[in-house]
C-alpha cells in the first residue's frame, strides 16, 4: 500500500482535472461550486442527485464555462477512475478504499483490494495506475488496450461495474444474469455474447436497467449516465427494484459464503430436486458438512471443513490437499462428485453416496456404486484408471488422480 501526503494526493487530482480531463473534451474542468448547480442541469435533470452528489465528493467536475455538459461521452479510462474513486475516501491521509465499503466484503476477498497492486493516483499517462488496479483485480483484461481514450460502451461498461460490485456485494451465476438479460431487454441478443452475462447481472443488480425495454449495448456511455451508475453503484438503497418471473424455472435459493444467499438456476427440475434432498440430509452426516453456492461439501470433521474452507478461499496452493469425504456439485448439466481414497472415508460418506445415486438412477444405482467403490480401492493399491461407462442413458466419467476420485456424471439422459 503506497501511502502519500494528503496535499499532494490533492494537488495530482485537481491538476489532472479529476474525472474528465480536458483530452476528452474542450476545456478543463473546473471546481464548479456545488451549491450554485451546473446551467445545463437544471434540478428536474434526471440525474441531477447522482450529479450534484459526484461534484460534493469530488469524482466529478464542471466546465471553466460553469457547465457540466451531461451528453458528452465519458472515455473508458475516464469511466473506471470515477467508479473507483466514487468508492474510495481519503479518511487515512491518502486516497484509498473507503473503510464503509471494505468493511462489505469477505475476508479473503478484503485482502487482494489492500495490496501493493492497488493505486488511487495519478501515473502516466495519467490513467495507468486506474487501469493497472482494475486488471490486477480481473475487473478488466485487455479489452480496452490501446483505446483507453476511446469512449466506452454500455456493454462494456456493464462487464467492469458487475465485476466490481461483485466484489462488494456478491456474485450471481451466469444462468440468473442470463436469463434476467433475455426478459428484460428486447435488444438482448445484440449484445456481445461474452457481455451478455454482465448486461444481465447489471440489470439484476438494479444499477444499469436500460430505458423501455432496451439496453442499447453499442450506446456510448455519457456523463450523465456515469454519474448516475456511480451513486447506485454507492448506494444500493437508491437501486431500481428488478421483477424477474421465475416460474418454471428450477431455482433453490442457495449459500454463498460471505455475502448470504444466491438464486442458483438448475439444468432441470431432476437436478434442483436432488440438490433440495441432498443439502436436506446433511444435518444427519456423521462429521461436518457444507454447502457453498451449489457445491455440497462432506467431511470427518469440522476442523478438516474448516481448513478446506481457508485453503480454497484464501489460496493457500501450499496447504492444498483433499480434506472432504465428498463433495457434490451440481453446476451446468454434469453432476460432479468428488470421492476421497484415503482410508476410511468412502466407507463414512457410502450412505450419502448410495442415496445420490438412487435419486438418478431406477434400478442401477448400486451397479455405479460398485464401479466407484472398485475405482477407490484399486487407488489405495497405488493404481489409477479411467473409466467411461453408460448406464440408464447417463453417461458417467470416473477419473482417479491418487487421492481423489472426480466423476461425473450427466444430469440429462441421452435421447
Amino acid at each position: 500500500m503506497l501511502k502519500r501526503n494528503f496535499k499532494l494526493c490533492l494537488m495530482i487530482f485537481v491538476m489532472a482535472g479529476c474525472l474528465f480531463p480536458a483530452t476528452m473534451a474542450s476545456g478543463e474542468p473546473s471546481d464548479q461550486p456545488v451549491k450554485a448547480g451546473f446551467p445545463d442541469v437544471p434540478p428536474t435533470h434526471w440525474a441531477y442527485e447522482a450529479i450534484q452528489t459526484g461534484v460534493e465528493l469530488g469524482y466529478i467536475k464542471g466546465f471553466p464555462d460553469g457547465t457540466f455538459r451531461p451528453n458528452d461521452p465519458v472515455t473508458a479510462a475516464q469511466f473506471i477512475k470515477m467508479a473507483f474513486m466514487s468508492l474510495t475516501d481519503d479518511a487515512m491521509g491518502f486516497v484509498w478504499w473507503s473503510e464503509k465499503y471494505l468493511d462489505m466484503v469477505p475476508e479473503w476477498n478484503r485482502r487482494w483490494l489492500n495490496n501493493k497492486t492497488t493505486n488511487f493516483e495519478e501515473g502516466t499517462p495519467w490513467y495507468k495506475n486506474y487501469i493497472d488496479t482494475a486488471k490486477n483485480n480481473a475487473f478488466i483484461h485487455d479489452e480496452f488496450d490501446g483505446r483507453f481514450d476511446a469512449p466506452i460502451t454500455r456493454e462494456q461498461a456493464a462487464k467492469f461495474i458487475s465485476k466490481l460490485d461483485a466484489i462488494f456485494r456478491g456474485h450471481h451465476i451466469r444462468e440468473y444474469s442470463m436469463l434476467v438479460g433475455a426478459q428484460l431487454f428486447k435488444d438482448f441478443d445484440q449484445v456481445d455474447l461474452y457481455l451478455q452475462e454482465y448486461v444481465g447481472d447489471v440489470a439484476l443488480r438494479g444499477i444499469m436497467i436500460g430505458s423501455k425495454g432496451y439496453f442499447n449495448p453499442k450506446g456510448r456511455v455519457t456523463r450523465a449516465e456515469a454519474a448516475k451508475i456511480c451513486l447506485l453503484l454507492m448506494d444500493d438503497s437508491k437501486r431500481a427494484k428488478i421483477n424477474v418471473n421465475l416460474e418454471g424455472v428450477p431455482y433453490s435459493i442457495v449459500p454463498n459464503p460471505g455475502y448470504g444467499t444466491m438464486v442458483m438456476i438448475f439444468a432441470n427440475e431432476e437436478m434442483k430436486s436432488v440438490y433440495d434432498e441432498m443439502r436436506s440430509r446433511q444435518k444427519d452426516y456423521p462429521g461436518a458438512t457444507d454447502a457453498d453456492g451449489g457445491t455440497l461439501g462432506y467431511f470427518e470433521n469440522e476442523e478438516l471443513r474448516d481448513e478446506e474452507f481457508r485453503a480454497f478461499y484464501f489460496m493457500d496452493i501450499e496447504n492444498w490437499k483433499v480434506r472432504y469425504d465428498l463433495s457434490l456439485g451440481f453446476s451446468g448439466n454434469v453432476y460432479g462428485m468428488g470421492v476421497a481414497t484415503a482410508e476410511g472415508r468412502l466407507e463414512r460418506a457410502s450412505r450419502e453416496i448410495r442415496h445420490f445415486l438412487s435419486l438418478i438412477f431406477e434400478k442401477e444405482a448400486d451397479s455405479v456404486y460398485r464401479l466407484i467403490e472398485s475405482a477407490v480401492l484399486n487407488a489405495r493399491q497405488g493404481i489409477n484408471e479411467m473409466v467411461e461407462k453408460t448406464v440408464e442413458s447417463r453417461q458417467i466419467v470416473i477419473v482417479s488422480h491418487g487421492d481423489a476420485l472426480n466423476i461425473g456424471i450427466s444430469a440429462y439422459r441421452d435421447k
